[in-house]
């Protein structure tokens, strides 16, 4: 069957995606109106591919692949939402195997909701990956990865075929956020995503800035915008914070509210939006555009697809309407959406963190790195010749109490032995980052806080971005791809593994040049082994 989504995008049609949502159990009317509502769209022949979102909300719900296989059946091109929240690394690879032998080959992967509810209470969550590692073992998979056979003699698996994307928020309000959002959009589009779909989001000026982004970094990545049929009710929820990621602000929830008077409950209003919202990605040159929400279904599509057309001359006009953003934001282009696109500078970076200022255990571990870390320091090699002398004595599983004591005080250390403070600003990614987020901000930050723990916890990612920008260091977050957390070196010294070139430090992809390093580790060194990607020149 021909992947209709991967043939649009290469030839350069706008691409259509719709979304469907299976719903919690097997046999419930929330997967039989699924299935109905994407046979509807397929008939109208305009959608190249139907989305099948995975455990959404932190709830359980049927397996995406297992819907999938279902709308094969009927002649779809599905489109496979695979999050990192609920499977480690071999279960991911598994699922991918899976995906390419029963001819399932786009992925779009994410992080995904929080987990909040499951059988018992609250499940563990897994985050063993991030997207941003998660593309990179795609990446692999289809260059026909290589392991270790009988007898230790190496082995390749048959290349597979899978066309994975990733999502990127562009709509954060702090100059903190949206950085670092941008830093971790190049690193997955580094590590192999064939696309880019956006966030939900009201504001147009929002959706020009991340066309100009990625023109401005040379990349040609396809983007899809995200058009989300908005109801009052959802929009109550994403205005308070209860979607994570998504965002609605208090001027579009009182035009929802005023809309939900009409007659039709504002049926007309919000079909009208979502063509509007077409008409402007189609004006901003947008690759194509996923649609979901309330009513995603054959006749709402249809109308909003032949409405777009009608309304696209006239797209400017509507994105200077559209423009539902938080009241005094950062906007990483100083212009709002006009007719000269070309004309845009950055805006002033001139967020200064006030409630917390930078000081205490960053400073301390700062001057503590630079000292015991950084080649070329005085005590740097009295260190490395200390770990080597310990390993050679008591090997790599010996006792190292008054490094993890000294550890946990101050960062909630769990031992992983294979240390990502160095990546974030001595924020552990493993004990303050409750997705374990070593490339990156997931997107379901807001206004600095934290997904999970909103008003009691930063986002590591938005402290990070702050306590490095004083010293003039915070792009070096967008530099390079921490590689995965390797559990051979749990309960192991992570001193000693840097010092032996064993750690994430020694592993670590640039997605910049090396040069602009500021770190000067021993063992930091460039790798280029991601296939069939280029490396490009980071912020």
């Amino acid at each position: 069957m021909v992947n209709q989504l991967r043939s649009a995008l290469e030839a350069g049609t706008f691409a259509v995606t719709c979304e469907l949502i299976p719903g919690r159990g097997a046999r419930e009317k929330t997967q039989a109106d699924a299935i109905e509502d994407g046979t509807g769209l397929l008939g109208t022949g305009r959608v190249h591919a139907l989305s099948v979102t995975d455990n959404p909300g932190g709830n359980p719900a049927l397996l995406a692949d297992t819907f999938a296989e279902e709308l094969l059946k009927i002649g779809a091109t599905p489109l496979v939402h695979v999050t990192c929240k609920d499977r480690n690394r071999n279960q991911l690879a598994s699922q991918f195997y899976a995906m390419e032998r029963t001819g399932i080959e786009n992925i779009l992967l994410m992080s995904g909701d929080y987990p909040v509810s499951g059988y018992g209470g609250r499940p563990r969550p897994v985050f063993d990956l991030d997207p941003v590692q998660a593309l990179g073992m795609v990446e692999a998979l289809n260059a026909g990865e290589r392991y270790p056979g009988v007898g230790g003699k190496e082995a390749q698996l048959t290349p597979t075929h899978l066309f994975a994307g990733a999502v990127v928020s562009p709509f954060k309000w702090t100059e903190a956020e949206t950085i670092t959002q941008y830093y971790k959009l190049e690193k997955k589009i580094a590590a192999g995503a064939r696309f880019i779909i956006s966030q939900v989001g009201y504001d147009a000026r929002k959706m020009q800035e991340l066309v100009w982004y990625v023109r401005d970094k040379g990349l040609d990545t396809p983007l899809i915008a995200n058009v989300y049929i908005l109801t009052a009710g959802v929009g109550r929820y994403m205005n308070g914070g209860n979607i994570p990621g998504s965002y609605a602000s208090d001027e579009l929830l009182a035009v929802l509210q005023q809309e939900k008077q009409a007659a039709d409950k504002g049926k007309g209003a919000r079909l009208l939006r979502a063509a509007k919202m077409v008409a402007i990605a189609h004006g901003l040159g947008y690759a194509g555009v996923h649609i979901g929400g309330t009513g995603c279904n054959a006749e709402n599509v249809t109308y909003i697809l032949d409405k777009a057309e009608e309304l696209r001359p006239e797209w400017e006009r509507w994105a200077a309407e559209l423009s539902y953003g938080e009241p005094g934001a950062f906007y990483y282009y100083r212009r709002d959406p006009g007719v000269t696109p070309d004309v845009h500078e950055p805006s002033p970076r001139d967020e200064v963190r006030t409630d917390r200022p930078v000081r205490g255990n960053y400073r301390m571990s700062r001057a503590f790195h630079h000292m015991v870390f950084l080649e070329g320091k005085k005590m740097e090699p009295i260190v490395h010749r200390r770990m080597v002398s310990l390993e050679a004595k008591k090997g790599v599983h010996r006792k190292h109490g008054l490094e993890h004591l000294a550890k946990v005080q101050l960062y909630g250390c769990q031992d992983c032995g294979d240390c990502g403070l160095y990546a974030v600003a001595y924020s552990c990614p493993m004990s303050a980052c409750p997705k374990c987020q070593r490339n990156g901000p997931c997107g379901g930050s807001n206004d600095g806080w934290c997904e999970v723990y909103p008003g009691e916890r930063y986002c590591i990612w938005y402290k990070a971005y702050h306590r490095l920008k004083p010293y003039h260091e915070e792009t070096t977050l967008g530099d390079y791809i921490v590689p995965p957390n390797n559990w051979d070196a749990f309960e192991t010294t992570g001193w000693g593994n840097y010092h032996h070139g064993r750690d994430n430090i020694a592993r670590r992809i640039w997605v910049t040049s090396p040069e602009r390093d500021t770190t000067g580790c021993r063992y930091s060194i460039e790798r280029d082994n991601i296939p069939g990607e280029d490396h490009h020149a980071g912020e």
